[in-house]
């Protein structure tokens, strides 16, 4: 049984799909989005993150280093990232919890062994359990063997995705859903290049293959204050998912700021984006009804 990269395990999670749910975030993802609010979730190997609120500045984790990376800024300890080599030997040492790792190697039957704990509440609510990430397709063996784990337990299962993956694996991903979370972020591939550093072509292809099938899709859009709000993108969103309406629910996902102590423990500059106004949204929702698109703020 091989093992996967995990960044974190939510249970009683009500957020990601019907129901009381386990969602369990795989780490790594092939896009950068420039709104991200799990930069955590981009890499595929552990990272050592650092919070600067909560450390004591009691130097314990100093004398634990191998490397030398740690770095006093006033009366805190951080680290110079072109030291550090994200083992992870100043965390125990920290009695306030102000470093953390993220990202842990844990096994799908570890991993079934957290879910199957709620199952109780699964059963009670229509829930079930959430896998997520970063990007879940990414690590496909992996996914696939977590699949038909849960599904093997009687699971409902839930994939949130970005769609960026082949074809082929995309399949085999269906076979064992019963809901995505889709991400639909831009219909142009030049801007949704932009925006993530990958073209949709790939992902719409995807999306298509899952609003063709068994599963029950809702597609999430992350709206960006003047990225892909523009009335010409919205409408061609529109024409893409109108023809699915009577069986998919549309969800938009306003821009929202709550990353930003990630950034600042990963040591990574936070994007320069802005959240919306009350009526600055309300003029956007407005673009999905004209265009025939019921949708919801999540």
């Amino acid at each position: 049984m091989q093992k996967g990269m995990i960044y974190n395990i939510q249970r009683m999670s009500t957020e990601d799909g019907p129901g009381v749910r386990t969602t369990v975030f795989l780490k790594g993802c092939p896009l950068r989005c420039s709104w991200c609010s799990n930069p955590e979730s981009q890499k595929f190997t552990p990272q050592l993150m650092v919070f600067e609120n909560p450390c004591t500045g009691c130097g314990r984790c100093a004398e634990m280093c191998p490397s030398g990376a740690v770095v006093r800024k006033g009366d805190k300890f951080n680290r110079d990232t072109a030291i550090c080599t994200d083992c992870g030997a100043c965390v125990p040492s920290c009695p306030s919890k102000a470093r953390v790792m993220s990202g842990v190697e844990m096994s799908a039957e570890e991993v079934m062994n957290v879910v199957k704990k709620d199952g109780l509440f699964y059963a009670n609510s229509g829930g079930g359990v959430t896998f997520g990430g970063g990007e879940p397709v990414s690590s496909i063996d992996y996914l696939l063997e977590l699949l038909q784990a849960a599904y093997d337990a009687g699971l409902h299962i839930c994939v949130d995705t970005c769609g960026f993956c082949a074809e082929d694996h995309f399949k085999q991903v269906i076979e064992r859903t019963d809901l995505f979370l889709f991400d639909c972020k831009h219909m142009d591939p030049e801007k949704h290049k932009e925006m993530t550093g990958v073209d949709n072509v790939q992902i719409l292809a995807n999306l298509r293959q899952a609003l063709e099938s068994k599963a029950e899709v809702w597609v999430r859009i992350p709206l960006l204050p003047g990225q892909n709000d523009s009335e010409e993108n919205i409408a061609a969103m529109a024409e893409f998912l109108l023809p699915h309406s009577k069986r998919i629910k549309v969800n938009v996902l306003p821009y929202h700021a709550f990353g930003r102590n990630k950034y600042a423990a990963l040591n990574l500059e936070y994007p320069a984006l802005s959240a919306y106004e009350p009526e600055a949204l309300k003029a956007v929702m407005a673009l999905f009804e004209k265009h025939g698109l019921t949708a919801e703020i999540a």
